[in-house]
């Protein structure tokens, strides 16, 4: 049964590695063939295991050709998600089209996080200043998506980061081929008290 653990994460892991193109993460197609190959080999060890099951006679028999049954179609179920996902799974860094936000760019961006920025009483007191640097995602729908701190500076000022962020009104998405395409922005908001 190990052996057909191992293969089941081997070829999540290959699907997701089938992903990458070149250093830009940036999706390509996905290998059908060695996914294929992969299910096959799934099924191979699944089929050892089953005959193993087999000499093994009694309730024990039973409950391996039961988990196996199950494992089998877990993988085949993870392998057809997998696939249908992989290719708009990894954002793209840059695309043809970038995305806009109200019609303009990234910084008409900066203004409306400015404007909407509230700077956190407790890091006021303290006189916490600095640069958060967030990551996130432009989805296909122009939604603001996966957001998170690359660096940050102080609880307080990282969480007042994420929240405006978050709350960013839709942007028009970004297109890659025509298709509108899931684009990542690495994104500072300055902190600066007066």
């Amino acid at each position: 049964m190990k052996k057909v653990l191992y293969v089941v994460m081997a070829l999540s892991m290959m699907m997701a590695v089938s992903c990458k193109n070149g250093n830009k993460n940036t999706p390509k197609p996905v290998d059908g063939e060695a996914i294929d190959q992969a299910v096959e080999a799934v099924e191979n060890a699944a089929g050892q295991a089953a005959q193993e099951a087999q000499n093994a006679g009694g309730a024990a028999r039973d409950l391996a050709l039961e988990a196996l049954d199950e494992i089998k179609g877990t993988a085949e179920e993870a392998a057809a998600k997998a696939l249908a996902e992989a290719a708009g799974a990894i954002p793209f860094v840059s695309v043809e089209e970038k995305p806009t936000f109200n019609g303009g760019d990234a910084n008409d961006f900066s203004k409306w996080v400015n404007q909407n920025i509230q700077y956190p009483a407790v890091a006021q007191e303290k006189g916490v200043e600095g640069r958060v640097v967030l990551g996130f995602v432009v989805d296909e729908n122009g939604q603001v998506k996966d957001v998170k701190v690359l660096k940050g500076v102080d609880p307080a000022l990282d969480a007042e980061a994420v929240r405006v962020v978050s709350a960013s009104p839709k942007w028009a998405a970004g297109k890659q081929n025509g298709q509108a395409a899931k684009v990542s922005y690495t994104f500072p908001v300055v902190f600066k008290l007066n």
